[in-house]
């Protein structure tokens, strides 16, 4: 792990100016950072289900209530909350510890998605394109995300907030990252509008690839 590692977080600007001096290679990255931190939002998730998996069964309890009032609701959507329900009732391990594995591998693909779009579209703003350098970006800058998992122990308001919390962070890590690393100007806001193209496709992608990660699950609840 790198020496200054929480000044990244707590001191940005000039911990990633150093950073810029440190060479990484993409399985190093994974192997002392990713499959550690990616590991926080599964574990949690079934902490959740399995310690407090009562204020999971009142959310959902609340949801389905609502959905009944709500006719625009999708139907999938209501039935795999029910599905979920039920497994949670039935304290069932196995589906619980399979949801596990399934949310630890879709969240150790994050990074790759992360860094391929900034590899691709730093050239185009007048950064380097560099592979390595791209995931050094993107698995740091994603830390923060995984940490805000942790909240998915406890399901409530702050665990959403918690996460919005950590997600900008992020975003404002690449930002950062960009001009530091991947040494996007700041001149005519090159780093500003890499890093709102940034965004923008990643919510997309994201979005797509949570839309198949839900799928699986819903699977699996369904076993």
């Amino acid at each position: 792990m790198y020496k200054n590692f929480l000044d990244l977080y707590f001191k940005p600007k000039q911990a990633w100016e150093e950073l810029a001096k440190e060479h990484f290679t993409i399985r190093d990255l994974y192997l002392k950072a990713v499959v550690i931190f990616a590991f926080i939002p599964a574990v949690s998730h079934f902490l959740g289900f399995t310690l407090f998996k009562n204020m999971y069964i009142a959310a959902i309890n609340e949801f389905l209530k609502m959905a009944e009032q709500d006719k625009d609701q999708p139907q999938r959507t209501i039935e795999y909350m029910k599905s979920l329900k039920q497994a949670l009732l039935d304290n069932d391990l196995t589906k619980e510890l399979s949801i596990m594995i399934v949310t630890y591998g879709f969240e150790l693909f994050k990074p790759v998605v992360l860094a391929i779009i900034i590899m691709f579209l730093s050239p185009a703003f007048k950064g380097i394109k560099d592979p390595a350098k791209s995931f050094t970006v993107a698995i740091f800058a994603l830390v923060p995300s995984w940490a805000a998992g942790a909240f998915y122990v406890v399901n409530s308001p702050i665990t959403m907030f918690m996460l919005f919390l950590g997600t900008f962070y992020t975003f404002y890590l690449v930002f950062i990252g960009a001009e530091k690393i991947l040494k996007i100007p700041s001149e005519e806001s090159k780093n500003f509008q890499f890093i709102i193209v940034v965004i923008i496709l990643y919510l997309i992608i994201s979005g797509i690839i949570g839309q198949i990660e839900a799928g699986l699950t819903y699977k699996i609840l369904l076993l």
